[in-house]
């Protein structure tokens, strides 16, 4: 239920209209809470009250006013109206476009008591009056619930209580339809519309029978938070009172009687009593004729007040017929234009041809459009020449003399320089007796064709124009702005048409040439193509060269690297004698780097396999547990030398993966040593093992250490790219560790990903396909 608000706040806060205000429903019903007579009468009073007050001009500006306050409350453009349709009493409109309508006017008004005044003064029109002189007030008063439904059907509907000769009561509902369109602004509405029926009860006895305004005193109103609106009507009836004369009649009748009986005693009793009588069936029949004639011409005013509100009902009845007679041959206009414009559109975007669009142009203008003739000049604006015409309707020798002929402009005021020169249309009703200057081959043409009326627009396309185009009729028919308006968008259609032609053709013509030149090209091409396979295959040789040296290289690198690694671990362990100070650190630092270098050997050995494509894996089932123990403890000893915290979660110990184990081996143990080298001293390194979803098991290894960047991230597993630039973070080496790390897990059918944020650590993310054991 929504809450009301006081009467005194007003539907205009809503802002705009929330429901249609005529036509139909979303659902397809009509709209017709309120009749056009209730917005006529606004619109009329609100341009009598202003006009009194200000002049005529200011009470119509009022009525403009209100139609363009109304229309900013309209969403929808197709539902804008104009004084003149608002003026048309047999349209229906919605209860709130009326409750908007009702409060702009009392606004503009500046008439405290608009709407009393409103409905006292124009509500009952005077057909009303007319149909209701035959009846009393308190009769007229029983017939309210009739007439409040031609006024406001279903929405506020109205009830006569008790009713006698000088009193009534009468009550006023608002429906189910005016509640919703209300809303919370209810009281405030049912105010406005309470005081217009009051005002319009209140003038029955006064616009009916002449007499005074009712008196109308409130019993309930919804203002007020009542269910209905309840008032009490008194008035003073119109008496006729016949017995004064019949009470004269009597009086003399009895003084006839008793003169009588003075003057003539020796009559009977009979005789006097007849002789008595005679005065008073004199005086009844006169008050009886006197009365007849009185109700005769009453009848024959309200016969004659009948017929002349009949006549003007008949009259607007007559007119609003014409009106739409009018409308319907527009409509029908308008239509077979529109018709004409999407076929010729169709037919001019169905060809290429310059000659067939041209045919097809001047064609549609004359079947179309109703033209007699229609004449097309091509215009060259470089030389200012007009050349090459054509025309639709004439003879075969004028069409001829018409195509070989050539003009040049020459007078700045003509009708070609107008169209041509400055791309305005001209419009001509009488040609023999127009103004309009013509160039002498085509004022001769016109002529000729018998040319009593005729339009002429540019064929303009963008900044250019190619032409003017000629509509010509022979009967004096007259040609308005809606006929220029058709006539220059056939034009533009026309002009789009032919300058698609012209750069079709332009095309065509490029094409010829084009072709050979794309064979002479085609064979360079492929000239190009046989080097570039020479030079392809010489590149795979060199490639090819080059991992061969890599390989052999790494492998007579290895050798020497073995003996050496082998006598300085004999040295250190004391072998040949105890070493202290200097020469046990020189050996030291000799052990570091033959192992660093056994590592970038490794590297290049793995990078030149994966090259060459002859990096096998051995396949088997990996305990996924017991592989990152053996990972973990092997780099213990290297994350406590830099007092930082090792640890391995592992939520599931019969996680398994298929793949090859020494190389699963290699992959973490490469992101456990970067994670334990990048991070500084008294970090954390985490290594989580979990299964991620049925068919996988993801391995997350985390540090806390700087981070990467998001610029470094994009190329971070590429070959010989290293992460940190920083001289404080970067470490010797190759940067073929993740490249590597990246291809094994691709070889395992897995995905690699890195999580990371400067200064917020790394995280790298590997998950591979589980493997169930038997």
């Amino acid at each position: 239920m929504t809450a009301l608000l006081p009467k005194d706040r007003r539907i205009l806060e809503k802002g705009r209209l929330e429901f249609r205000p005529f036509g139909r429903e979303r659902n397809g019903d009509m709209i017709r809470d309120v009749s056009g007579v209730s917005v006529l009468a606004h619109l009329e009073y609100l341009q009598e009250t202003v006009g009194r007050a200000q002049g005529p001009e200011a009470g119509e500006k009022a009525v403009e006013t209100v139609v363009e306050l109304l229309n900013e409350r309209i969403a929808d453009p197709a539902y804008h109206v104009t004084p003149e349709f608002l003026r048309n009493p047999w349209n229906s409109y919605s209860n709130e476009f009326v409750a908007f309508l009702a409060e702009f006017c009392a606004q503009l008004s500046g008439d405290p008591q608009f709407p009393f005044n409103m409905g006292k003064e124009k509500f009952l029109s005077p057909i009303v009056r007319t149909l209701g002189r035959p009846f009393t007030v308190g009769q007229i008063y029983k017939m309210i619930p009739h007439f409040g439904q031609k006024f406001a059907r279903d929405s506020i509907s109205f009830e006569a209580g008790r009713v006698t000769r000088r009193s009534a009561v009468l009550r006023m509902f608002f429906g189910q339809r005016a509640c919703q369109q209300y809303g919370s602004y209810l009281r405030g509405c049912a105010e406005r519309v309470c005081q217009a029926a009051k005002g319009t009860i209140a003038a029955v006895p006064q616009k009916v029978h002449g007499g005074h305004l009712a008196t109308i005193r409130d019993r309930r109103c919804v203002a007020n938070g009542d269910d209905c609106c309840e008032w009490e009507v008194q008035w003073d009836p119109r008496a006729y009172h016949p017995f004064v004369w019949l009470g004269g009649g009597l009086g003399l009748s009895l003084l006839t009687w008793v003169g009588g009986t003075s003057l003539y005693p020796h009559l009977s009793s009979v005789e006097h009593g007849v002789i008595a009588l005679l005065p008073f069936v004199i005086v009844w029949l006169g008050v009886t004729l006197w009365a007849d004639r009185q109700e005769i011409r009453e009848r024959e005013r309200i016969i004659h007040e009948q017929l002349e509100a009949a006549e003007s009902r008949h009259e607007e009845l007559r007119e609003a017929y014409l009106a739409q007679e009018h409308i319907l041959v527009e409509l029908r206009r308008r239509i077979n234009e529109l018709t004409t414009l999407h076929q010729t559109g169709f037919l001019l975007g169905s060809t290429l041809n310059r000659e067939v669009l041209v045919t097809l142009g001047l064609q549609a203008l004359c079947e179309g459009l109703q033209y007699d003739h229609a004449v097309l000049v091509f215009y060259d604006m470089t030389r200012g020449i007009m050349y090459d015409a054509r025309v639709w309707g004439g003879t075969e020798d004028l069409t001829g003399m018409l195509r070989s002929s050539d003009s040049v402009m020459v007078e700045e005021e003509s009708m070609e320089s107008t169209v041509l020169r400055y791309g305005k249309p001209v419009l001509v009703n009488e040609f023999s007796s127009s103004p309009a200057r013509l160039h002498p081959l085509y004022h001769d043409l016109l002529v000729n064709l018998t040319a009593h009326a005729f339009i002429a627009v540019p064929l303009k396309v963008q900044n250019r124009i190619l032409g003017m185009v000629i509509a010509v009729r022979t009967a004096p028919d007259t040609l308005n702005l809606d006929d220029v308006n058709v006539l220059v968008t056939v034009a533009n259609q026309m002009a789009m048409a032919l300058d698609h032609a012209r750069a079709y053709a332009e095309i065509e013509q490029l094409n010829i040439g084009l072709e050979q030149k794309v064979q002479e090209r085609t064979a360079a091409l492929q000239h190009l193509n046989k080097e570039l396979e020479a030079a392809n295959r010489r590149l795979k040789e060199l490639d090819t060269m080059k991992s061969q040296f890599l390989s052999h290289c790494s492998h007579e690198l290895r050798t020497p690297l073995t003996s050496i690694k082998g006598f300085t671990e004999n040295l250190l362990h004391g072998i040949v004698g105890p070493l202290s100070g200097r020469p046990h650190l020189y050996l030291s630092r000799i052990k570091a780097n033959v192992d660093r270098l056994t590592r970038m050997i490794a590297d290049l050995l793995d990078l030149s396999r994966i090259e060459s494509g002859t990096l096998r894996l051995v396949w088997g089932t990996v305990s996924v547990p017991n592989l990152l123990r053996d990972v973990v403890g092997q780099l213990f000893v290297q994350a406590q030398e830099k007092h930082q915290q090792l640890s391995l979660s592992c939520s599931d110990d019969t996680l398994v993966v298929a793949g090859d184990a020494d190389r699963l081996h290699q992959v973490f143990t490469n992101l456990v040593y970067n994670a334990i080298k990048f991070t500084p001293s008294g970090g954390t390194i985490q290594v989580v093992a979990r299964r991620a979803a049925p068919a996988f098991v993801e391995i997350l290894v985390s540090d806390n250490g700087p981070g990467i960047s998001p610029e470094a991230q994009a190329t971070l597993f590429e070959p010989f790219i290293q992460a940190h630039l920083d001289p404080e973070l970067s470490t010797k080496g190759l940067g073929l560790g993740l490249a590597i790390v990246k291809h094994l897990v691709d070889q395992h059918h897995g995905h690699i990903a890195i999580e990371s944020e400067a200064g917020k650590g790394a995280t790298f993310r590997v998950s591979l396909p589980a493997h169930e054991r038997a």
